[in-house]
C-alpha cells in the first residue's frame, strides 16, 4: 500500500507548452505520464468478506464524481438500491482521499491512478473499488492530451479474484470532444488493445465523452468490432448539462451475460448519474 497521499513525479511542461499557456491564457495541466504511479491502494473489506459460495450475480457500477467534490452525497448514493449491490464500483475523476473515504465507508478493496493535476492543486484519475480481491492492478496512458490545457488522460486496469476466477475490470475517462472524435475512438481502441487477450472475462467502463453527434455510435461499433457488447445499451442519458441530457458513460463487456442494467437518476453528488449493469454468474 503507497504511503498516505504521496505524490509521484510530475512532468514539467516544456518551454513551447509554456509560451502556449501564455499567449492563450490557458494553464498548463501537471501531468503523471509514469506508467507505474503514483499508485493508491487499499482494503478496507471485513475479514469474512469472501463468501464460501460462488455469487448468485456480479453487478458493476461506473460513476464519474465530478471532481470529488460531494463525496458524502456519493456514499449515500452508494449505499442505497440497487448501487448498494455493487461487487464493483469503477469511478472517475477522483483523488487519492476521496477514494480512500468511500472504500473505508462501503468496505471495500481499492486501487487509484491519477492521470494530472487539477488548478486546485488535487489529483485527477480513475479508481476501482471491490468486494472482491483486486490480484492485479496497472495504468494505461492514453494518446491525445487536451490540446488547450495539455491536461493527460489515462485508463486504470484491475483483475478481480471472484471464487478463483479472474474478471479484469477497467475504469475509464477518455477526453472530451475538444479533441476530437478520432482522438477519443484511438484512446478506447487503445485500451482495447493494451487488455485484448489477457483474460476471458472483462469490463471497460467509465465516461467516454461521447456527447457530440455520432460519436456514443461509434464508440459502440469500434468495441463491437473487437468482440464487445455494450452492456449498458439502452439506459438513455447519463449526464444533465445546460443543453439537456448526454449518454456519456457506458459499460462493455467480453464474456459476461448483462441480465438487468440502469441508471440511478436519483441525487448522488454529481451531473453524472451512477449506471449499474447485472451479469450473470457464473459466467
Amino acid at each position: 500500500m503507497s504511503p498516505p497521499w504521496r505524490k509521484g513525479p510530475r512532468v514539467a511542461p516544456s518551454w513551447a507548452l509554456l509560451i502556449l499557456a501564455l499567449l492563450t491564457g490557458c494553464p498548463i495541466a501537471e501531468n503523471y505520464s509514469d506508467a507505474d504511479g503514483p499508485r493508491y491502494s487499499g482494503d478496507y473489506r471485513p475479514v469474512d468478506a469472501v463468501p464460501a459460495a460462488p455469487p448468485a450475480s456480479l453487478t458493476v457500477v461506473t460513476f464519474n464524481l465530478a471532481f470529488a467534490e460531494h463525496v458524502t452525497e456519493a456514499i449515500t448514493a452508494l449505499s442505497r438500491s440497487p448501487l448498494v449491490e455493487a461487487d464493483v464500483i469503477l469511478m472517475q475523476e477522483m483523488d487519492a482521499p476521496s477514494v480512500d473515504r468511500i472504500a473505508k465507508e462501503l468496505g471495500l478493496a481499492y486501487v487509484y491512478y491519477p492521470a494530472s493535476v487539477q488548478v486546485d492543486d488535487d489529483d485527477f484519475g480513475n479508481a476501482i473499488l471491490s468486494r472482491w480481491p483486486i490480484s492485479a492492478d496497472r495504468k494505461i496512458n492514453l494518446p491525445h492530451d487536451d490540446p488547450y490545457h495539455q491536461q493527460h488522460r489515462a485508463a486504470v486496469v484491475g483483475t478481480l479474484d471472484i471464487q478463483g476466477t479472474p474478471v479484469q475490470v477497467v475504469s475509464v475517462h477518455n477526453a472530451t470532444p475538444i479533441v476530437g472524435l478520432g482522438g477519443r475512438l484511438d484512446q478506447a481502441e487503445t485500451i482495447i488493445n493494451a487488455v485484448d487477450g489477457a483474460e476471458p472475462l472483462q469490463v471497460i467502463a467509465g465516461d467516454f465523452n461521447t456527447s457530440d453527434p455520432g460519436s456514443l455510435t461509434q464508440t459502440v461499433k469500434l468495441f463491437s468490432g473487437r468482440g464487445f457488447q455494450w452492456a449498458s445499451g439502452g439506459v438513455g442519458d447519463t449526464v444533465d448539462s445546460a443543453i439537456g441530457g448526454l449518454p456519456l458513460d457506458s459499460v462493455f463487456t467480453r464474456g459476461l451475460s448483462p441480465v438487468d442494467r440502469g441508471v440511478d437518476r436519483r441525487p448522488a453528488g454529481s451531473d453524472h448519474h451512477p449506471v449499474w449493469v447485472r451479469f450473470a454468474w457464473p459466467p
